[in-house]
């Protein structure tokens, strides 16, 4: 009896071992194709990130660069304002001196009409 159950003790033996063997390769391949699967997708996430932050840094490098371009347009508006200012400081100095040279020569006038009247 024993030596009708040992050959078959080592066949199954030698199928479990064979079988282990083959499955164990198997399992190993579809691990790696299951990982694989999992970082492609990951790193197409993270272009897909990446694509999106870039389009998003090409929007804001426009914006800057249209507010530069508003910053400069209102500092040219600034300065011609400041150089009309100055212009119209200016002439109200130039009025100003020509009131008191009139209020001086109203005086003046006014002196002499009333010394000849007197």
């Amino acid at each position: 009896m024993i030596s009708t159950l040992l050959p078959l003790l080592c066949s199954a033996a030698c199928a479990a071992l064979i079988t282990f063997l083959a499955s164990r390769k198997k399992t190993v391949a579809e691990t790696q194709l299951f990982n694989t699967e999992v970082y492609s997708t990951m790193l197409g996430d993270l272009r897909a990130q990446l694509n999106l932050q870039g389009d998003q840094l090409k929007n804001q490098a426009q914006q800057i660069l249209n507010l530069q371009k508003k910053e400069t347009e209102n500092m040219r508006v600034i300065h011609q304002q400041q150089k009309r200012e100055r212009e119209y400081l200016n002439k109200i100095k130039h009025l100003e001196t020509t009131i008191r040279q009139m209020e001086s020569r109203i005086n003046h006038l006014q002196y002499q009409l009333y010394g000849k009247q007197n």
